[in-house]
Formats: structure tokens, sequence, C-alpha cells
């Protein structure tokens, strides 16, 4: 599976002009605040006002469907948004099982939603509401709810590991890449961590000032970064 983005937007005092391919498993948008991540992920989910976007998917040797012709809900995308942004009035259950209220055609079993509270450890926590819970728990639930979504061909996240600890989020990425894998799911995940990208081993699309600079293996598009790191670690 492929997917093509391009977009152009202004975007205060920096325009965004990007275009990239993705057809790794995993694909990190890397670059520093404030350069177009998130609003590339926004554009490609279709909440990214006054912008001009073309985005394409791609399945096999089917021809290029334009997603960006199609309403959000019927794009076959699941997202994670930064700050572990949830219900504030449903139970950690509900939160992760929230994609299977709202889809059209619901399956009739939940073993996808099950598999998620498990990824990412949520079954303890099944009947706690938000305020109940750490900010790495809020954000472990936001991430399960993405990964819950029913039939969903691409995983956008901004930011998944902020605010859980190194040891959490190094426990996290395998089981998560694994699963992807499995599910043959695409992921786009934005940082600016340097480590989280190298941990990854993930495709790499590095952004500055709202255009692409370079596309490529995480050890070529972050060389300098990853000496740099190196040195530092003696």
């Amino acid at each position: 599976m492929q997917h093509r983005v391009s977009v152009k937007a202004k975007l205060g005092a920096t325009p965004l002009d990007a275009a990239f391919t993705l057809s790794a498993p995993w694909t990190v948008l890397f670059g520093p605040s404030g350069c177009g991540k998130t609003s590339l992920l926004r554009a490609m989910g279709g909440v990214l006002r006054g912008a001009d976007v073309s985005f394409a998917r791609c399945e096999g040797d089917a021809a290029w469907v334009e997603l960006s012709k199609k309403a959000p809900d019927c794009r076959s995308l699941a997202y994670a948004p930064q700050a572990g942004a949830i219900f504030p009035h449903l139970t950690v259950a509900e939160n992760v099982g929230f994609p299977y209220r709202v889809c059209q055609d619901p399956p009739k079993q939940s073993s996808q939603m099950d598999e998620a509270m498990s990824l990412f450890a949520l079954h303890s926590l099944a009947e706690r509401m938000p305020k109940e819970l750490s900010g790495g728990e809020r954000q472990r639930v936001s991430l399960a709810r993405a990964f819950a979504v029913p039939g969903a061909c691409l995983i956008l996240l901004d930011e998944p590991f902020a605010g859980l600890d190194r040891a959490r989020r190094d426990e996290l990425l395998p089981a998560m890449k694994a699963w992807c894998e499995e599910k043959r799911v695409q992921v786009l995940s934005v940082t600016h961590d340097v480590d989280e990208a190298l941990l990854l081993g993930a495709e790499v699309v590095r952004i500055e000032m709202g255009k692409v600079l370079a596309q490529g293996p995480v050890r070529e598009v972050l060389a300098v970064e990853r000496e740099r790191m190196l040195q530092s670690l003696g």
C-alpha cells in the first residue's frame, strides 16, 4: 500500500509547500516545532482549512484513489492528536471503543478493541474516568483508540510518546511496530526527537520551514544527529 500527499497552505509567516509518498510500514515526520508537521496530518485528515491538498492511496496494482475528495470519515484513517486528547465524560474502555460507536458498519466482534487495550496495558484501567488518569495514561488511551479504529489503512500519530516516560516508550515501540506489520497498517508519526526516530528505525521525511528537505532511511537522513548522539554518549 502507498499514500501520496501534497499540501500547499499559508501558516502564519511560514508557507507550507510539501509533497512526499508513504510506502514504508512506518514513516516519521521529523522536524523542529512550527515547521508544519501537525498541519500535514490535519491536511491528510481533511480538517486543515484554506489549504490546497492532494492526498491519494494505491493498493497493489490498483489505480490511485483521491482521498482528498472524500469526507474525513471515509478515508480509512485513524488519528491520535497531541497531549492525550480523550473524551472527559467517557471511561477508558468507552474512549477506546468510541470508533465502534460512530462507524457506519461496525464489526460484530470487537477483537481489535481488546487487542488495543492489551497493547497499551489498559485493561486494569478500563472503568476509570480520564480525571483519574495520569498524563501518560491518557496518552496511552488516545493511542489505543487510534489503534482500535476498524478498517484503518493509515494511522496518523502526532507526538505519540509525549507524556510517556522513556521506559514505557521503549517498551511500546517494538510492540506497536509489530502490531501494525501484522495488520498491514501504515503509520505516519510526528516527532522532533532524534532518539525516537532512531529507535523506530523507520523511513524519515525531514521537514523544515514548511518544505521537505530529505526522505529516506533514518540512518541516512539523520546521520549528522546520530553521530552527535554517539559522540555525546562517549
